[in-house]
């Protein structure tokens, strides 16, 4: 009986020869070339992941640091109000470290606008539309303005009061509307303060539609006059008020209640003790009691500042200094699918993690990046001038990292920033303005049009950097978020050659081995033949 493989036919000839062991014997050395291309692929697939996620990791701490080129992070001030009821404050690196004294009179206000009863006394009126809830008979046209710009509405009497809201809200004034069905009463109010916030209601008719809507709404006092037929219905515009002050004992008003003057910025709660305003408008101080606004250097913020940067340094230090440190087992190729199926999956995990080691071992881009960040904090800043120190009176230069309290620790950190925060107060105490003029220094720019890089501070130069980095890395191997779309990058590239080699290593492979199937089938046959012709020739000699 035969018996019948994927590749060959056996047994017809009773040689009792296993074709597939003889053709799997034979394909051995095209079998170990083609798995060698696949592990090859795999190799380039984790470097690549690898490439990825570095670039990733330090894309994220550029963008981190990028708030400590601002003179806001390196230069915070905080600043305190005696009296929160009249005023809270905060202050930006524009602040100076004075004590200002505020005293309010009126504080900015708007203007709201309320109907003094309801629209309509029966309570059972249909309010569907301003025909039956107003008794409207005609079209109008609703000029409303906001002291600023005048809109246009078309009001028909088929329209609700809230259609008429929407109509006012969707204008684009500042001035927003809304209505109550329980009270039925109409709401007006400006979305901005000050004197220059206004509401302006008229309309102009053949009939009387207009007038009847605008003195139906109860805001206030109207004036209709009729010309030979034509309706003219104008609201009292009403206004808002501005922020009046004292500020350092100079008279001062705002449009709005929060403002800033001097890097600090004022919100405005409530009117001082002792102040108002009178009947013509005119502020009146009196025996008012002030608020004292006090600005001062944060040197505690800053402290922290620096040593969230330092740990966030050492944090992507320690993986670069990882990746390029982890050692690379070379021995340790990637599995094959028929090596894992005889491995148990404890032995597969271990091997993998070997084989996955050191994908960056002693990777140049990743040592070039990790020593520009080094020399970022260790090379010193030119330009900066230098200090009198208060304990010692002597004259001091904070013009590096060290200078501050920034240091490295021995060789086997491997670079690793340590801060000490007493030296780094005491530079602070001497100059408020260390930290920007170290770190946030922006550098002058050569005939090249490039920065000089001696002259551009800390923070500068680690974010040119890591920029440079990410540019090199992207063109070595992609990034994570164009991985799928990835056709250009140097590793990109190097997989699709080893992809044209694995196919091509993949028809030599089918080729051979049905070039051997073909020659063992034929030897079976012809064995089998044999072997009739044999048997047919023994029959002869038994006869006779």
């Amino acid at each position: 009986m035969s018996i019948n493989t994927a590749g060959g036919v056996y047994g017809l000839s009773g040689s009792g020869m296993d074709i597939d062991a003889l053709v799997k014997n034979l394909m051995a050395g095209q079998q170990a070339k083609a798995d060698a291309l696949l592990q090859k692929k795999t190799v380039l697939e984790w470097q690549k992941s690898a490439y990825n996620k570095v670039y990733d990791d330090i894309s994220s701490f550029r963008d981190s640091i990028f708030n400590y080129k601002l003179e806001s992070t390196l230069s915070p001030h905080k600043v305190t109000s005696s009296n929160t009821s009249v005023a809270t404050v905060t202050a930006n690196s524009d602040a100076a470290e004075v004590t200002h004294s505020l005293v309010v009179a009126q504080l900015a206000t708007g203007v709201n606008l309320t109907s003094s009863d309801r629209l309509n006394s029966d309570t059972t009126v249909s309010k569907t539309s301003l025909a039956t809830h107003m008794g409207i008979t005609d079209s109008f046209n609703l000029n409303i303005g906001d002291g600023k710009t005048n809109k246009i509405i078309t009001v028909d009497p088929t329209d609700s009061i809230n259609d008429v809201v929407s109509a006012i809200n969707k204008s684009g004034l500042d001035v927003k509307a809304s209505y109550d069905s329980t009270l039925d009463r109409f709401f007006l109010s400006t979305s901005t303060t000050g004197s220059s916030a206004e509401i302006q209601l008229s309309s102009v008719g053949t009939t009387d539609s207009g007038q009847k809507f605008i003195e139906g709404l109860k805001l206030g006092t109207s004036n209709t006059t009729n010309d030979g037929g034509v309706y003219t219905t104008t609201f009292s515009s009403a206004t808002g008020k501005d922020a009046v002050f004292q500020l350092d004992g100079v008279e001062l008003t705002q449009a709005s209640n929060t403002f800033t003057i001097a890097g600090v910025k004022y919100s405005l709660t409530g009117v001082s003790t002792g102040a108002s305003m009178d009947s013509g408008d005119n502020p009146v101080w009196g025996s008012s009691n002030a608020t004292n606004i006090s600005v001062s250097f944060d040197a505690d913020t800053a402290v922290a500042s620096i040593q969230s940067l330092v740990d966030a340094y050492n944090k992507i230090l320690a993986e670069l200094n990882g990746m390029v440190d982890e050692t690379r087992y070379k021995d340790y190729t990637p599995l094959t699918d028929e090596q894992k199926t005889a491995m148990k999956d404890s032995d597969v995990t271990a091997w993998e993690a070997k084989a996955k080691s050191g994908m960056l071992h002693n990777d140049d881009t990743l040592t070039s990046l990790i020593n520009s960040m080094r020399n970022a904090f260790s090379n010193s800043v030119s330009g900066i001038s230098t200090t009198l120190d208060k304990v010692t009176g002597k004259n001091v230069t904070y013009n590096n990292a060290s200078s501050i309290g920034i240091t490295t620790g021995d060789y086997s950190e491997g670079g690793k920033l340590t801060l000490n925060t007493e030296k780094l107060k005491a530079a602070l105490s001497n100059n408020p303005d260390v930290l920007n003029d170290l770190f946030g220094a922006v550098g002058t720019t050569k005939a090249d049009g490039t920065i000089d890089t001696k002259s551009q501070g800390i923070v500068g130069r680690l974010y040119d950097s890591l920029e440079n980095s990410k540019k090199q890395l992207n063109q070595i191997a992609g990034t994570t978020a164009n991985a799928q779309y990835d056709t250009e990058s140097d590793f990109a590239e190097r997989l699709k050659d080893i992809e044209k080699q694995i196919y091509s290593a993949e028809d030599r492979f089918d080729m051979m081995e049905a070039a051997y199937y073909k020659r063992y089938n034929a030897m079976e046959v012809a064995l089998q033949q044999l072997n009739s012709q044999s048997s047919w020739l023994e029959s002869f000699g038994t006869t006779s």
